[in-house]
């Protein structure tokens, strides 16, 4: 059994360690992208304050001359009055662009897009562009194999030697390839369980699991979350393209008690699909959504953290402990040292296999013989009906294996 957890350890950590690089690297820029861009262009995310508002629909008009053509992907409006007002539009290569407002006066401040544009481009790498769906699907198999590699090494890390509790210490003195097994294996231990549960909050972003897994289960269960909570179009009837009065949107939303800042999604939405506004908030319990009519401004539906079902909320408090937002200022900091933490693993884990590794060979671990033990078999089914795109993976590279055995089989055959 210890063959064969080592070999699935070894294939797994092979595939998915540039993945943890990458999601490491993308995922930390993202989260300290915004403090860059107001300590590098605070002329555009900060205004001098002033008794008077201008229209958000004269806001968003300024903008969109400013940027003809593009059609709006959201609008910010920030509750400190001392912040611009940011509308983001989608590019036509994919990537976002920001367009700054002076919500007192109606000016344009200016705009960033490409590279200068870091909260665009890292949340969009993070999330798979530019290769759209392929990539999604890509970071999927990376997070289900990543699993695969933890719960390997845990099974390879524990203790058979009596040395119970001690096993989460490193042993340091016991030659160099013990040493960065150690420092590799403790870690992981250590962390084990938050990686786990950072890769399933990460899982419905995704457009495979989490639009072809999750939102059937929740809607099989009556466990999804209220209509205006989404981040799908809504259809509400009618033909406007365009959103009617943005600032009637906003007083409805204020008159019903929305505080904080506030963001509008779908303002450039398909044909007869709603408006979407929500009060952005740390934790997803104080988050309130508004659904509202493209054409009139009408409220929909109104849904708050009372509307969630259990699942709908375990999924909502997922994302904002992924994206860092609940364990509030100190959380970018929490999952900056998880991230260094996930690369202090690649990096050791590297080291260790560098050392054992035998000459001109990369070390594969043999194939396990024997049968699987049930609670193995329970387990992989378990793990194969949970992420299926694993399931699928894990298939392709039996086959695989299976026809090069074959293959190597006959070509060793005399002649």
């Amino acid at each position: 059994m210890r063959r064969r957890a080592w070999r699935w350890h070894f294939l797994a950590a092979l595939l998915v360690i540039p993945f943890v690089l990458w999601q490491s690297a993308t995922g930390t820029l993202y989260l300290w992208s915004e403090a860059w861009v107001d300590q590098r262009h605070p002329d555009l995310r900060f205004v001098e304050p002033a008794p008077q508002q201008v229209s958000l629909d004269m806001l968003v008009r300024a903008a969109r001359d400013f940027q003809p053509g593009a059609k709006v992907a959201n609008v910010l409006l920030p509750a400190d009055p001392a912040r611009s007002t940011q509308v983001t539009f989608s590019a036509a290569n994919g990537l976002p662009l920001a367009v700054f407002v002076d919500p007192h006066r109606g000016v344009v401040l200016g705009s960033l897009e490409g590279a200068a544009w870091p909260v665009g481009w890292t949340r969009s790498l993070h999330g798979g562009w530019p290769l759209g769906d392929a990539g999604s699907w890509l970071l999927e198999l990376g997070a289900c194999w990543t699993i695969v590699m933890v719960l390997s090494g845990l099974y390879l890390w524990w203790p058979r030697d009596g040395r119970g509790w001690r096993a989460l210490l490193p042993r340091l003195r016991s030659g160099r390839w013990t040493f960065w097994r150690d420092l590799h294996a403790c870690v992981a231990v250590w962390c084990s369980l938050l990686i786990v549960l950072f890769l399933f909050t990460a899982l419905p972003w995704t457009s495979f699991w989490g639009n072809q897994v999750l939102v059937p289960v929740q809607q099989a269960l009556g466990q999804q979350g209220p209509r205006a909570a989404g981040f799908a179009p809504v259809f509400a009837g009618g033909a406007a393209t365009e959103a009617g009065s943005l600032q009637q949107m906003l007083e409805q939303a204020r008159a019903r008690g929305m505080a904080g800042d506030l963001m509008f999604y779908m303002v450039d939405g398909p044909p007869g699909s709603a408006v979407s506004l929500r009060s952005v908030a740390a934790n997803a319990s104080d988050e309130r959504y508004l659904l509202l009519d493209r054409a009139d401004a009408r409220v929909i539906d109104d849904a708050g953290w009372s509307n969630f079902p259990l699942m709908a909320k375990t999924v909502a408090t997922g994302v904002k402990l992924h994206e860092a937002d609940y364990f509030g200022r100190s959380g970018r900091w929490v999952n900056t040292a998880f991230a260094l933490a996930l690369g202090w693993l690649c990096v050791t884990g590297t080291m260790a296999w560098w050392r054992r590794k035998p000459v001109h060979s990369l070390g594969v671990p043999p194939v396990a013989r024997r049968f699987w033990p049930w609670w193995l078999r329970v387990l992989a089914l378990a793990g194969f009906l949970l992420l299926p795109l694993l399931a699928l993976s894990a298939a392709l590279l039996w086959l695989a294996e299976t026809a090069w055995a074959r293959f190597a089989q006959h070509t060793r055959k005399p002649a």
